[in-house]
């Protein structure tokens, strides 16, 4: 490679041409000369003795002009800067070129489009609801429950229909570029468009778990509703009263089940209850068990004593109760058929009961 040598008188006049750059930054003052020496060098060995160097100040003016650089002296002026929106406006334009260029990325731009109106009404309604939260959240529910009864509540209000109408037709005109006198108002568009972008996954999230829940609810089975203890046609049976074939009451009688455990009027765990729970405090009287000694009271030995509505409930009001009054002193007595019937039936062994004798305050036999 031969590289022409550089006289000085060249290298002079960089030198100078520099000085007249020399208000610009080093690195572009650098970018501008490169390469000057040497052009002006090959240029010189051309051209011989009719090689003339040019003035410096004009060489710099024109380097400046050339490079779009102020003149010497001018101040410089900043580059303008874009404001953010635009800078928005075009970063999406730009992504939206990058995708056109992909067939499948036209078609879901063009589809998009084309569904725009339908995202101008789920903006509107959006809007709708989260009003609707905002004002059940922040408003105390002691007013809320009114508040959005009467204003916000769908049905039949036309002042809820009114608000949803409006949110509506505003989304609609505001996507139609209409109803947007200034910027503060493009702006707002814009807060309240990102918004709804972003309250929508929430709100179909909770749609759809009320969906789901709704749907729960109606396809379960109900449950129904057991009173404890025993009952009949869904009332509860404080007391039971036992009359022979003759229509005569039986003071006392033990009543056991098909698997021979007792019978009794309360819920299965009434084993340590010294009252029934159930009619404690209803206004009517209240069933106390027998006592048996060093075991629980014993529910099923009927009638069981009673203590009157409004006594203070004490062991000993419990432990003295008296026997309960039967509801009628006779009942009509049974056919002989039905006696006879029963008395020849075949009897199956049952557990062997608590003996009586071992039960404390049971009624009189002899009593009516």
């Amino acid at each position: 490679m031969i590289t022409t040598p550089v006289r000085d008188d060249i290298r002079a006049f960089a030198a100078a041409v520099r000085t007249h750059l020399d208000d610009l930054p080093v690195d572009e003052v650098d970018d501008l000369l490169d390469g000057l020496e040497a052009d002006l060098s090959d240029q010189a060995a051309e051209a011989g003795e009719h090689f003339e160097i040019p003035d410096a100040a004009t060489y710099a003016a024109e380097l400046r002009s050339a490079a779009g650089l102020p003149e010497r002296g001018a101040p410089r002026t900043a580059p303008k800067r874009e404001p953010l929106l635009e800078q928005v406006k075009d970063g999406w334009r730009e992504v939206g070129e990058v995708i056109r260029k992909n067939p499948v990325g036209a078609w879901l731009l063009d589809l998009f489009g084309a569904l725009r109106p339908v995202w101008w009404l789920v903006r509107g309604a959006t809007w709708y609801v989260c009003l609707y939260l905002f004002v059940w959240i922040v408003v105390p529910s002691s007013v809320s429950g009114g508040l959005l009864g009467a204003i916000l509540a769908l049905g039949g209000n036309p002042v809820a229909w009114a608000i949803l109408l409006a949110a509506l037709t505003l989304s609609v005109q505001w996507g139609r570029g209409r109803w947007l006198p200034g910027k503060g108002v493009r702006v707002l568009r814009l807060v309240l468009t990102v918004g709804a972008v972003f309250a929508l996954p929430i709100l179909a999230g909770l749609f759809a778990q009320g969906l789901s829940l709704a749907i729960e609810r109606a396809n379960a089975v109900p449950e129904p509703y057991l009173i404890s203890g025993l009952s009949v046609d869904g009332q509860r049976v404080r007391n039971i009263f036992a009359f022979d074939v003759e229509g005569n009451p039986i003071p006392v009688v033990q009543l056991f089940d098909q698997n021979g455990a007792p019978l009794t009027t309360v819920g299965a765990d009434s084993g340590p209850q010294t009252i029934d729970g159930y009619f404690y405090g209803g206004g009517g009287p209240v069933p106390v068990p027998y006592p048996v000694p060093g075991g629980n009271g014993a529910w099923n030995i009927f009638p069981l004593r009673e203590l009157p509505a409004g006594s203070w409930m004490t062991p000993d009001d419990i432990a003295n109760a008296g026997p309960t009054e039967f509801p009628f002193s006779r009942v009509q007595p049974l056919p002989a058929d039905v006696v006879r019937s029963a008395t020849e039936a075949d009897t199956t062994p049952v557990p062997t009961p608590t003996p009586l004798a071992d039960v404390e305050h049971l009624p009189d036999a002899s009593a009516p």
